[in-house]
């Protein structure tokens, strides 16, 4: 099983958490997988779709955004505040066909993108796709 994620670099809170937790997931299930990290703006990213961060989508769509308030959430690390914080970019993103970071692929397909998802998620979503891989 191959796991990427595709977000900024280096990594911000979100994109190291989702790695973070993506990782605890495949050693708990005992399974090997291949974990790898793409930058959102790189020519391998952009083979899966529009993608963007969190600044990338307010700038494109118009958004007011307090990006110091942000700035603030993120000097704390991760935090599922932050992610609230960012999710009307999210929706917007999802709107408009696009991936905003963090996205994780699972065998080179989206499972998550533009928030950070709990970790029994992970584990669902990659137990879906060992059950229909064989």
């Amino acid at each position: 099983m191959k796991i990427t994620v595709i977000g900024v670099v280096p990594p911000c809170p979100r994109c190291q958490r989702i790695y973070d937790l993506a990782l605890e997931v495949a050693n708990e299930l005992g399974i090997e997988v291949e974990m790898k990290k793409i930058a959102y703006d790189s020519e391998e990213s952009q083979r899966y779709g529009k993608v963007g961060t969190s600044h990338d989508i307010a700038e494109w769509a118009n958004m007011e955004m307090d990006w110091s308030k942000i700035r603030e959430i993120v000097s704390e690390g991760w935090s599922k505040e932050l992610d609230d914080f960012m999710m009307p970019c999210a929706k917007k993103a999802e709107e408009e066909g696009w991936l905003m970071t963090p996205v994780l692929l699972i065998d080179g397909k989206v499972a998550f993108m533009g928030y950070v998802p709990r970790k029994e998620d992970i584990k669902l979503a990659v137990q879906k796709t060992l059950s229909s891989t064989g």
